[in-house]
């Protein structure tokens, strides 16, 4: 038996969709400073989720607190925005 070698492949580049095109022209668009916007997809759509939290007295208290952008929330990827 042979002995096998793994061999780098070169990475392909991104399909050129209608989709990315719109997310390519998002990202560049300038931005006001006091606006977040998601890293990866553009979109300025937040959640606020609070992991930690626990509940006395009927109300909830501690946790930690961050922004998630939601088009990507909604595509299965969790992305935190700052």
């Amino acid at each position: 038996m042979k002995p096998r070698h793994l061999t780098v492949i070169p990475k392909a580049p991104a399909p050129d969709t209608p989709q990315e095109r719109g997310r390519a022209r998002i990202k560049a668009m300038p931005k006001p400073a006091e606006i977040a916007q998601c890293p990866r997809c553009g979109g300025r759509e937040l959640i606020e989720a609070r992991t930690g939290v626990t509940i006395s007295r009927g109300r909830a208290s501690g946790g930690t607190k961050c922004f998630l952008c939601v088009l990507c929330l909604a595509r299965g990827e969790r992305v935190i925005v700052s």
